[in-house]
């Protein structure tokens, strides 16, 4: 048995005091995405809608701008929470198509410019919930999404995604969602056209549950 003295009891009790605070705190991923650049970002704090966006600090964040210069895809992201703050629905939706997010917030923080989308839908697989605001459009508003709740899906137990139109991005319209339940066959096809996930993680003949919002 190890003993400790009194002083020695002491310092470790300030030692540990001292420490809890980076045992606890919680990390917030932030992706600032505009028409010509794109950061990925780290805080330790939470910090108020659009703080940043049009400043120049960026030393907590990793420019991934020249992907959209170039004109490609991001690498799909993996991220148990990622708050996303923009101004172009475009970059967002090509940011996200593909990721897998369990907690996601979208925060649209200047009117956009009129920039065509390509594509009408994206996909976040395992999504748990959703958060959208527009502080532009409706000031102190914000929609709070549970996935799959109208279907009471077990997020530990099914494989879910979620298929979002790119008008969510643009706060038009109330985002409203509807959850069906399907399959998805060993090339990981859905019994919907276009929607493709992997099978990484799927059993043989899994069931999925498919969240649209609109």
């Amino acid at each position: 048995m190890i003993l400790f003295s009194p002083m020695s009891s002491a310092v470790l009790c300030c030692i540990l005091w001292l420490a809890a605070p980076a045992f606890l705190r919680s990390e917030f991923k932030v992706a600032y995405v505009t028409e010509r650049s794109l950061y990925m970002c780290t805080y330790d704090q939470d910090l108020a809608f659009c703080e940043n966006m049009n400043s120049s600090d960026f030393s907590n964040c990793k420019d991934q701008s020249s992907v959209l210069h170039r004109g490609e895809s991001p690498s799909p992201v993996h991220k148990k929470r990622l708050t996303v703050w923009y101004s172009s629905p475009l970059n967002v939706a090509l940011l996200l198509n593909n990721s897998e997010v369990r907690h996601l917030s979208l925060i649209q923080c200047k009117p956009a410019a009129e920039q065509p989308v390509p594509f009408e839908y994206f996909t976040v697989q395992r999504l748990e919930t959703l958060t959208v605001t527009y502080p532009f459009w409706k000031p102190g508003q914000s929609y709070d999404i549970i996935i799959g709740k109208d279907r009471d899906a077990l997020y530990h137990e099914e494989a879910r995604i979620a298929v979002i139109h790119t008008s969510v991005l643009t706060g038009k319209t109330e985002p409203k969602s509807y959850t069906v339940q399907t399959k998805v066959d060993p090339s990981g096809m859905m019994s919907f056209p276009n929607i493709f996930m992997s099978r990484n993680g799927l059993s043989e003949m899994s069931r999925i549950f498919v969240t649209f919002l609109y």
